[in-house]
């Protein structure tokens, strides 16, 4: 190459420049003066006096030796001998016999001096050539430590085309050609001045990382000038110390398919690591670390590890602990420490086991579960521990927690255990998606600091290590048999009462019976096989099926046999979901995977499709062909599984649940662009508002509370809470049993039993609020007992004839199953939209729909208003239904264009708006009195005004009790007192179906 071309001069020279003033000798690779020959790689004379220079006490023999052990590494693949030098370098594996001062000494030989940075030599040479299978090798720029090559670098123009993708394309043409160069290799780099990226060997493209830092003030003041992303690149990996940092501390190796990889370190896992340390070192406490799901939280909790693991970090042979709350997460995180290959991790089995491993001395890394923390007897049952009966388990000053997915409402009394029971513990908290701005928490001050570094969705994508994910709407398109089906429950339930007959029509149109409608899952299912079939299945990639309950799971693995039992399809599903052969239904057994196959199950799910019965080398699997995973709850956090692009969601989930189980279809894989979620529940809202809580940056006030305000609240409830039940003169503590049954008998009035529960109600809300903190574990058994009185009393007072039985809810589902008709799944929108910008994902929505979709669009939403709305004010909104379904109609008929539709629309929406004004108007002050009024009206016409003010006027005081809705008494006085209120004004004969139905009418609003 001369040294005018665009490549040489805008990436290569500045490159060189930027090396030396880091401190590096420049030498020319041309010149070839330190080998022998071309197929050498080493510089023997720098590496020979490295070794004697680093461990002065080695014998000649010995330095031979050692020189010997690193250059002729033996080993079946460029992997395995890279990993092996890699141990040599990080670990100080090779230990000769020597005899020292008279004694046999075995001790670990230096190839590199990470303590004293001085002490090592740093080369970067350019255009230096080697021996090559087909034709020699040239790179741009090879780096070496102490003689080695441990860096090999790729410059292209800024002007070519696909400048990042050719430079990554060189560099693994080298690997192939001149393999011998990798076996030292710690990282390959493909610059081009605007940009870059770098990657371990063996690395597919997409698996190269961008390198991005906030303050570039020090590199700028290397430079005299603005630092180009070039410069950011290479200044960030290899300025000395960093080099040495990453070598030593963040480079793992792990099997991934089948085959052993070599992970690599992306920007935020570096920065949180030692950040963490340096708080860690500095103020002795931890804090929270948000980096977003899918950005290798389990690695990054590794490298922290390996790092508090260093002598040189002060923490004196500490014992870690990688806290979950889940087994599954336990399972997975110990799993990713043995695959790196991180020295001997231990997975608690039990609370006795953890206990017996935290008082040893001898530093551990220990993974295990919270409720690890929970007492329990020889037969696994819960034992009740009181805070005063707390054992402090260790009170070790270099003992480290950390905490996987922090923020788990469920950790409660049990995080605060462990928090008493580790004393002196740090705890550093992982979480993929924070607290949102409604759940403030106390974590600042239970992980002793705000966060330690965030990395949200919108980085990860930007950097390529997540995808981005697109959303898809499924609507199903339903209809009821209306009059058939209120035929049939009246046939079935034509004895009961009309309080009876209400809560089961209530239970009927719930959403759980709604979404297990047979028909409605039919067509999903059609869908869900159509789609995969055509979108996904093509390119080679999996998807996960994700249920509303064990149920709604099971019917999907019905309706998927069945359809491949008739030709529409070859895939195989399976269901994966916790069940009890004893308890659940025989079904479960046969169409569920069973317990003891379950793990496998997972783990074969990440394989691609391909010949199921090879194996690899290793006597692996490589290839599974399951195409779909059906679950309800199981695998919707912490399963890492790039091989699934799509998910087909048909369960309501919110917030950081919604995100977390989103997560599984991010993962970069290939030619994998996207992850794609095609929706069946309508879960675009609230999308939306996880978006907007989860995105972008939230500060640490955000999500934190002021713990001393909220410590005074809840002395304060607390004591109200006792105060109520102290004329019973019974001491609860002593007497718990008899104070119990006093409480229960003392709630028996109403009036008495809600302000009860209004008491324990801000009691329970403040205690939560301050959880985990210890401060709360004082009111702990108060917690409980309190909540058992509530339990007892609800169930001592519960109106047993309103209750719903097995056999009717099972009525209920076969009514639904039958008469709830499914056409078939429209989508509104014309292609998928991406969900990562938040404003453009609902401005996109919009924008995206054609003529047809918008009509559809408006008419479902108009009907879902209306078909809402119409329990709750019939007289109001079933004129406006019957109006709807003319136009419908009409529009179908072609008796009308899409634009008099839309003007009809127009005016349905204008009456729907302006009912509010209408009520206010009238001196109605809530939807309650205004859809009684309506009623009334169509009794009584001009009079119904005043005699609905009447009502509420007398009703006041019952409609104020809390649940009065579910209090049978309270219920039948508000009936009497309507009857009392009417009694004159209508038929005698009408009055009590009257007030029957004015009290349903009342109860939905």
């Amino acid at each position: 190459m001369t040294s005018q071309t665009p490549e040489y001069l805008q990436s290569e020279l500045p490159a060189i420049q930027l090396f030396q003033k880091l401190g590096y000798t420049y030498l020319d690779g041309s010149t070839n003066e330190e080998r022998s020959s071309i197929r050498e790689v080493i510089l023997e004379s720098r590496l020979k006096g490295a070794i004697k220079r680093l461990n002065p006490w080695l014998n000649e023999n010995n330095v031979n030796n050692a020189f010997k052990e690193i250059t002729s590494v033996v080993a079946t693949s460029l992997m395995e001998a890279n990993e092996t030098i890699h141990k040599l370098l990080s670990c100080q594996e090779y230990t000769p016999k020597q005899i020292v001062d008279g004694k046999e000494t075995y001790k670990g030989v230096s190839f590199i001096d990470f303590e004293n940075i001085d002490n090592n030599e740093f080369l970067v040479v350019n255009q230096m050539k080697f021996r090559g299978l087909e034709k020699n090798s040239i790179p741009d720029i090879v780096v070496f430590i102490n003689g080695m090559p441990l860096a090999v670098i790729e410059c292209k123009s800024p002007k070519a085309l696909g400048a990042e993708t050719e430079a990554i394309g060189d560099l693994q043409h080298y690997q192939i050609q001149s393999e011998k160069l990798f076996k030292y290799n710690q990282v390959c780099v493909g610059i081009y001045k605007h940009g870059g990226r770098y990657g371990a060997i063996g690395a597919r493209e997409e698996h190269y990382q961008v390198f991005k830092v906030k303050d570039t003030t020090a590199l700028q003041a290397i430079l005299g000038h603005e630092p180009t992303p070039q410069d950011i690149l290479l200044y960030s990996i290899f300025k000395k110390e960093y080099f040495l940092d990453l070598i030593r501390n963040f480079v793992i190796y792990q099997v991934s398919e089948g085959s052993k990889i070599k992970i690599l370190p992306r920007y935020q896992q570096i920065r949180a690591t030692n950040k963490t340390i340096k708080r860690l070192q500095d103020e002795n406490k931890g804090g929270v670390v948000w980096h977003t799901q899918g950005s290798g939280k389990s690695i990054t909790m590794l490298y922290l590890a390996t790092k508090l693991r260093r002598e040189e970090s002060g923490f004196k042979n500490p014992t870690i602990i990688i806290m979950t709350d889940r087994t599954d997460l336990d399972d997975q995180i110990s799993n990713t420490f043995r695959r790196c290959g991180f020295p001997n991790p231990i997975q608690a089995t039990s609370v006795r086991h953890l206990k017996q491993l935290l008082q040893d001395d001898y530093g551990k890394t220990i993974t295990t579960t919270i409720h690890k923390f929970q007492e329990t007897d020889e037969d696994g049952n819960i034992i009740k521990v009181s805070n005063e009966e707390i054992e402090v388990v260790s009170e070790k000053e270099n003992l480290f927690v950390m905490v996987d997915e922090a923020h788990r409402s469920q950790y409660g009394f049990l995080a605060g255990f462990m928090r008493q029971a580790l004393k002196n513990a740090k705890f550093i908290a992982f979480t993929g998606t924070p607290i949102d701005t409604e759940q403030k928490s106390t974590l600042g001050k239970f992980y002793g600091g705000g966060y330690l570094d965030i990395y949200n969705i919108k980085q990860s994508v930007e950097d390529g290590a997540t995808l981005p994910i697109l959303y898809e709407d499924g609507i199903p398109e339903l209809y009821v048999e209306k009059e058939l089906l209120e035929k049939q429950f009246e046939y079935y339930f034509e004895k009961e009462t009309d309080e009876k007959k209400a809560k089961l029509k209530q239970e009927a149109t719930s959403l759980k019976k709604y979404m297990s409608g047979k028909q409605r899952i039919k067509r999903i299912a059609e869908h869900i096989i159509d789609h995969y079939k055509n979108k996904i299945y093509p390119d080679g990639y999996k998807g996960m099926v994700v249920c509303y309950n064990r149920p709604s799971a099971i019917a999907y693995k019905k309706a998927f046999d069945k359809l491949k039992a008739a030709g529409k399809h070859g895939f195989s599903s399976r269901v994966v979901m916790s069940f009890a052969p004893k308890k659940d239904p025989d079904e479960y057994f046969k169409l569920a995977t069973p317990d003891t196959e379950v793990k496998q199950a997972i783990e074969d799910f990440k394989l691609p499709f391909g010949d199921d019965t090879q194996l690899n080398k290793a006597g692996k699997k490589q290839f599974n062909n399951d195409a779909l995973m059906i679950v309800s709850d199981m695998l919707l956090t912490g399963y890492d599984v790039p091989v699934a692009m799509v998910m087909y969601l048909d369960k309501p989930l919110k917030a950081h649940n919604l995100l977390q189980a989103i997560a599984r279809v991010n993962r970069t894989r290939g030619a994998k662009a996207a992850g794609l979620i095609v929706d069946y529940c309508g879960i675009a809202n609230h999308l939306v508002d996880a978006m907007k809580i989860f995105s972008g940056d939230l500060e640490p006030a955000d999500v934190m509370v002021n713990i001393s305000a909220e410590i005074t609240r809840l002395r304060l409830r607390h004591n109200c809470l006792v105060a109520f039940f102290q004329d019973m003169g019974i001491d609860r503590k002593k007497n718990r049993q008899d104070y119990i049954d006093r409480a229960v008998h003392h709630l028996e009035p109403i009036d008495i039993r809600d302000t009860f529960k209004d008491l324990l109600k801000r009691f329970n809300k403040s205690l939560n609020i301050i959880l985990p903190d210890e401060a709360a574990l004082e009111y702990k058994d108060d917690f409980t007992l309190y909540n058992q009185i509530r339990l007892e009393a609800s169930n001592a007072y519960m109106d047993k004839t309103l209750q719903i039985s097995k056999d009717e809810s099972k009525k209920l589902q076969s009514l639904i199953d039958e008469h709830l008709r499914a056409k078939g799944i429209t989508s509104l929108l014309d292609e998928p939209v991406s969900i990562i910008d938040v404003e453009k994902f609902q401005q996109e929505i919009d924008k995206t729909l054609n003529p047809k979709s918008k009509e559809l669009k408006r008419t479902n939403r108009l009907k879902h208003k209306i078909t809402v709305e119409l329990e709750k004010n019939p007289d109001f909104y079933q004129p406006l239904s019957d109006k709807l379904e003319a136009l419908i109609k009409a529009r179908r008929e072609n008796r009308i264009t899409q634009l008099e539709l839309f003007a009809e629309y127009d005016k349905i929406q204008e009456k729907i708006l302006n009912k509010n004004k209408e009520a206010e108007n009238l001196g109605f002050q809530t939807e309650r009195e205004f859809a009684v009024f309506k009623t009334m009206e169509t009794q009584m016409g001009w009079e119904a005004k005043g005699i609905t003010q009447n009502l509420f006027t007398a009703l006041e005081g019952e409609l104020s009790i809390t649940d009065w809705h579910h209090k049978n008494d309270v219920v039948k006085a508000v009936r009497v007192k309507i009857k009392d209120g009417l009694r004159g004004k209508v038929d005698a004969k009408e009055l009590p179906k009257l007030a029957v139905s004015l009290v349903d009418l009342i109860k939905r609003n």
